[in-house]
């Protein structure tokens, strides 16, 4: 007997290349995993009309996927944005085209919550309200950011407004020689070494709920280097130019805190409270792009910088 489609499901432009499996995954969010799994073992997946079971094939544009389950509910994509202005006016946009975004987080915004106002928030609501972003007729896709700034630091950051591009700097966003991130920070203290490298480990301490700076190689530490440079020395705080070499959380804020300068006002890393705790004295200031890739060569040797001049 011919089995009943129940679902169909055409790939789009930005569905393309990732593994049916991880399409799947998104598309049915309130299904389990293990679902999922015997869906293909029972040969209850078609693509172009022929049953597939391998979960690692590679959607190409255009594909039409046939599920064959009657269970299976698509998760809704729902506008979950305000659709005042009140977040739109909150971004500051400093670059923008075709393919990316690059905003200007303040200080005590989160970049991604369900309950108050985030950035990614903000980023979809922009986007929204100029036509250039439709969650409803998006399959698997969401607007994203591709790296993260702690709640407490404003700066850079930069978003990808299509799959294309989210994956390949998914794959730059941490190699220095294609996406080069500099930051600004005023530390306590005055440190007198006109430029300095640090390098070392990085690993999380549960117990402090922080993350700590070692020279040496810890169980589950992670090496990080930075790369600083004093800018400015003033009313016995330092203000820095740093590079990193690697991204990890916390990376900036832990180094300065084991060299006994900490970040002004960064209370967790040692600092002494000047303000209110949503502010530390951290900006993500420049981006620099090199030697990407089609359909993003056009960025190369490109610098975005914060709008303004940071050190006082």
């Amino acid at each position: 007997m011919e089995q009943k489609t129940i679902i169909t499901l055409t790939v789009k432009d930005n569905d393309v290349n990732q593994t049916i499996f991880n399409f799947m995954k998104k598309m049915f969010q309130t299904t389990s995993l293990s679902v999922l799994y015997k869906l293909f073992r029972n040969k209850k997946i078609k693509v172009n009309n022929k049953v597939i079971k391998e979960r690692n094939y590679k959607l190409q544009l255009g594909d039409q996927i046939l599920i064959f389950d009657k269970n299976l509910v698509v998760t809704e994509r729902k506008q979950q944005i305000t659709t005042n202005n009140t977040e739109q006016d909150e971004l500051t946009v400093v670059y923008e085209d075709q393919n990316i975004l690059v905003v200007d987080k303040p200080h005590g915004v989160e970049m991604h919550s369900t309950f108050h106002t985030s950035l990614d928030g903000m980023v979809q609501n922009y986007l929204i309200q100029k036509g250039a972003y439709q969650p409803a007729t998006e399959q698997s896709f969401v607007i994203s950011h591709v790296h993260r700034l702690d709640k407490l630091t404003r700066g850079l950051v930069l978003y990808a407004k299509n799959k294309i591009s989210l994956d390949l700097l998914l794959t730059k966003i941490n190699q220095k020689s294609s996406i080069e991130k500099k930051y600004v920070a005023q530390c306590e203290g005055i440190i007198s070494e006109d430029e300095f490298t640090i390098k070392g480990y990085l690993w999380k301490d549960e117990s402090q709920q922080k993350m700590i700076f070692k020279l040496t190689a810890q169980p589950n530490s992670k090496q990080v280097i930075t790369y600083f440079k004093v800018v400015k020395r003033t009313n016995n705080t330092t203000w820095l130019e740093i590079t990193l070499g690697t991204g990890r959380k916390h990376q900036i804020r832990a180094s300065l805190s084991y060299l006994k300068h900490p970040i002004i006002n960064d209370v967790k890393y040692g600092a002494t409270r000047v303000t209110k705790a949503y502010l530390i004295a951290l900006y993500a200031t420049t981006l620099t792009f090199h030697q990407l890739p089609a359909p993003l060569e056009y960025l190369n040797e490109k610098v975005i910088k914060i709008p303004e001049n940071i050190i006082e």
